[in-house]
C-alpha cells in the first residue's frame, strides 16, 4: 500500500471520529475496514468484496444506497442514522477525490430515531427552518414532489417492495435537503420539502426515477414543482400557506402552480378565517343537524344501533367542513359536540337506541383534547354499552402509542370501539394489529364491487374471516340491496349497514322510538 493510500485512510479515520470506518468501491464492494468491525457482525469484513448494504438492516439500505447515488468527488453526505442488528447508529460517506473509493464511518453514539413526524411537528420543524434560514441570508423555497404512476404502487410492485421504494425515496428527500431543511411524506404520491433555492431538485429527481426504474418501474415519472418563500410573510404562516395550495391542487388533480406564496398566504387566511368563524359558530350554537343511520344485526333483522352523522341544517353532508376542520383544529369541537349531543340523547331516556359516534384519528392522537374527552367520558350518567365509538380515516393516525391508550380507556369505561373504513387507503390491516377492535367496518367500495369481481367477493371473505379470528365483529357498508344483505350474511358478516336498510334521519325522530324490527337479510 502507498504512503497516499495509507494517508487518506487514516486521515479519514481521524476526521470521522467514528467507531469504524470502511472504504468500497463505488459499487459499495467492502474493500477495507478497521475499527470495531465485530459490530457490523461475522465474518469480518476486510477486503471481503461484501456489498456493506447487506450489513446494514433492511430498512436502513435505502438510505444507503441514496448516499451513494449522491456521492461525488470531494464531497461529504452525512451523517444520517441507520440501523445495524437492530442497533443505531450515524453513517457518514464520502470521496476524497484521489481515486474512486468511497470511505464510510460508522458511529454509535447515535441519539434516538424520533418517532414518526406528525404533522404539527413538520410543521413546526418548517418554520424553524425557514426563520433560520432567514436569518441567515439564505433564500428558501418549499416544493411538493409527486411520483406519478398508472395505479398505486402496492398494486404494482406489492407492499413490500413498495414500503422498501418509499423508503428509499424519503431518504433520497431527506438527504436532497440536508440538515437545515424538512421533508414529509403528505400521502403515498406526494412529498413537502422545505429547502433551500441551491437545492439540486433536478438532481433529486433523476435519483428517485432511477430508484423507480430499479424497482421495475420504468414507466413512472417524479414531478417537483416549487414556490418561493415569501419573506414579508411570518414563517408559520408561509408553511400553512404551502401546505394549503399542495391540499387544493391535490384535489383538483393538478400539479402546484402557484406563482406567489404571498398572494396564497393572504387567500388562504381570508378564506380559513371566513370558515373557522362560520364553523365554529356552527358548532357553539348547535345549528348543526344530527342524523343518525341504522346498523342492522344481519342474523335477526333488528336494529342493533345507530351511526351518529353530522349534518348541516336540512341534511346536508359536511364531508368538506370535516376535512377543513381536521386541518385548523376545530376537529377537536366537533368531536367534543357530537359525543355531547349522543350523551345528552341517551341519558334522556333509557329506552332510545344505542349510538355510535366518530371520532377522527387526529382528535385521538391529541393529548389535550383526549384528556378532555375522558374526563367527559368519566361524567356520563347511561348505560355505557349503549354508546360506542368508531374511528375514522378522515386524518391518518399518525401517533399510534398515543391513540391507543385513548382507545384503551376508552374500552376499560365500557364502550365498544369500532374500526372504521377497514380495507381502504391507510385502514389496512395493522389496524387490527395496533388497535384492539371489538367491530371492524369494511369499506363500502369492496360491497359496491363483490357482486361482479371474484377477486373483490374473495377479499372481502377474507377480511371478514381475518376479523372473526381476532374476535371482531365486522360491519359491511353501502348495502343496497336485498342481495347483498344475503350474501354478506352468508360470508359472515356480523353486521349491515346501508341505503337497503335505511336512509340517515334527523337524530330528534328517534327520540320516542323504540327498538324495532328493520330489514332481514
Amino acid at each position: 500500500m502507498s504512503l497516499v493510500e495509507q494517508r487518506n485512510r487514516f486521515l479519514s479515520f481521524a476526521f470521522a471520529s467514528a467507531d469504524i470506518l470502511v472504504e468500497t468501491d463505488p459499487a459499495g464492494c467492502v474493500t477495507y475496514a478497521a475499527g470495531a468491525v465485530a459490530a457490523l457482525g461475522e465474518p469480518t469484513l476486510a477486503g471481503s468484496g461484501e456489498d456493506l448494504a447487506q450489513r446494514f438492516d433492511r430498512t436502513s439500505r435505502p438510505v444507503f444506497q441514496a448516499i451513494m447515488h449522491r456521492l461525488k468527488p470531494g464531497r461529504r453526505l452525512g451523517p444520517v442514522r441507520i440501523s445495524v442488528a437492530g442497533r443505531e447508529c450515524r453513517l457518514s460517506g464520502w470521496m476524497l477525490g484521489d481515486d474512486e473509493r468511497i470511505r464510510w464511518s460508522l458511529s454509535y453514539e447515535a441519539i434516538h430515531a424520533p418517532a414518526e413526524l406528525e404533522p404539527e411537528a413538520f410543521e413546526r420543524a418548517a418554520e424553524q427552518a425557514i426563520e433560520k434560514s432567514r436569518s441567515a441570508g439564505v433564500d428558501m423555497a418549499m416544493s411538493v414532489l409527486r411520483v406519478v404512476t398508472e395505479d398505486s404502487l402496492e398494486r404494482l410492485i406489492g407492499p413490500a417492495r413498495a414500503a422498501a421504494v418509499q423508503q428509499s425515496i424519503a431518504a433520497s428527500c431527506a438527504l436532497a435537503v440536508g440538515d437545515d431543511g424538512v421533508a414529509r411524506q403528505v400521502d403515498a404520491e406526494r412529498t413537502a420539502l422545505i429547502h433551500a433555492r441551491s437545492t439540486e431538485l433536478d438532481l433529486l429527481k433523476t435519483e428517485i426515477e432511477a430508484t423507480l426504474a430499479d424497482a421495475g418501474l420504468g414507466t413512472a415519472t417524479v414531478q417537483i414543482d416549487s414556490v418561493c418563500d415569501a419573506p414579508n410573510t411570518e414563517p408559520g404562516i408561509a408553511v400553512q400557506a404551502f401546505l394549503y395550495a399542495v391540499n387544493e391542487a391535490a384535489q383538483c388533480d393538478r400539479v402546484l402552480d402557484i406563482v406567489s406564496l404571498q398572494e396564497t398566504a393572504e387567500v388562504m387566511m381570508r378564506e380559513n378565517e371566513r370558515r373557522m368563524a362560520e364553523l365554529r359558530t356552527t358548532i357553539a350554537g348547535r345549528v348543526i343537524e344530527p342524523h343518525a343511520q341504522p346498523v342492522v344485526d344481519l342474523a335477526t333483522g333488528e336494529i342493533h344501533h345507530y351511526e351518529l352523522l353530522l349534518r348541516l341544517p336540512g341534511g346536508a353532508p359536511v364531508q368538506d367542513s370535516v376535512g377543513f376542520a381536521e386541518s385548523t383544529g376545530l376537529i377537536y369541537e366537533i368531536d367534543t359536540a357530537m359525543v355531547d349531543i349522543a350523551a345528552t340523547f341517551l341519558r334522556d331516556d333509557y329506552d332510545r337506541p344505542s349510538l355510535a359516534v366518530n371520532l377522527s384519528g387526529k382528535s385521538l392522537t391529541n393529548m389535550a383534547w383526549g384528556k378532555r374527552f375522558l374526563a367527559q367520558l368519566a361524567d356520563l350518567k347511561i348505560d355505557r354499552k349503549r354508546l360506542s365509538f368508531e374511528l375514522t380515516e378522515t386524518a391518518t393516525v399518525t401517533n399510534i402509542k398515543a391513540a391507543n391508550a385513548i382507545i384503551q380507556k376508552i374500552r376499560e369505561r365500557g364502550h365498544d370501539v369500532c374500526l372504521d373504513d377497514f380495507g381502504a387507503g391507510a385502514a389496512g390491516f395493522h389496524y387490527l394489529r395496533d388497535f384492539p377492535a371489538d367491530v371492524v367496518k369494511i369499506d363500502g367500495s369492496y360491497i359496491k364491487r363483490f357482486e361482479q369481481s371474484k377477486r373483490d367477493a374473495t377479499l372481502l371473505k377474507g377480511m371478514i374471516n381475518i376479523c372473526r379470528s381476532v374476535g371482531a365483529a365486522t360491519v359491511a357498508e353501502m348495502i343496497e340491496t336485498e342481495a347483498q344483505a344475503k350474501a354478506l350474511k352468508t360470508f359472515g358478516a356480523t353486521y349491515g349497514q346501508g341505503y337497503y336498510f335505511g336512509k340517515p334521519v334527523p337524530l330528534s325522530s328517534l327520540k320516542d322510538m323504540k327498538k324495532k324490527a328493520s330489514r332481514a337479510a
